[in-house]
């Protein structure tokens, strides 16, 4: 099974993993759509720019197509260093069976993969 990034781009066919909430966290969709045209429009309308702005994806791991990879993700490297990795309980993830950062780093990933952001 091919590994999933939850911090893709807003690609057709990317699973809507979740949207930006109060205090720059996201509010995981545990099974969210597929992007459709019609919701890529829908979304689109309640955004000022680009939709990784405020909505997370979910897409499959590009690996050497990623600025990130070196035989293993170095996003989450990268977000270690800027966020906190302090939290209660895993969030629910409708990605977690294929999750590339999972499967790299387990609940350490999840404590921090809530406060990432794909685009600023």
């Amino acid at each position: 099974m091919k590994a999933t990034c939850p911090s893709g781009q807003a690609a057709p066919g990317a699973t809507l993993l979740g949207i930006m909430g109060p205090g720059g966290r996201v509010v995981f969709t545990p099974h969210g759509p597929s992007l459709t045209e019609d919701l890529r429009t829908h979304l689109e309308s309640q955004v000022d720019g680009p939709l990784e702005t405020r909505y997370r994806f979910a897409t499959p791991c590009a690996t050497t197509g990623c600025a990130f990879w070196d035989g293993a993700c170095r996003a989450l490297d990268a977000a270690h260093e800027e966020y906190p990795t302090a939290m209660a309980a895993l969030p629910e993830c409708g990605i977690r069976d294929t999750c590339r950062w999972w499967s790299q780093e387990g609940p350490t990933a999840c404590a921090v993969c809530p406060q990432v952001r794909t685009r600023a």
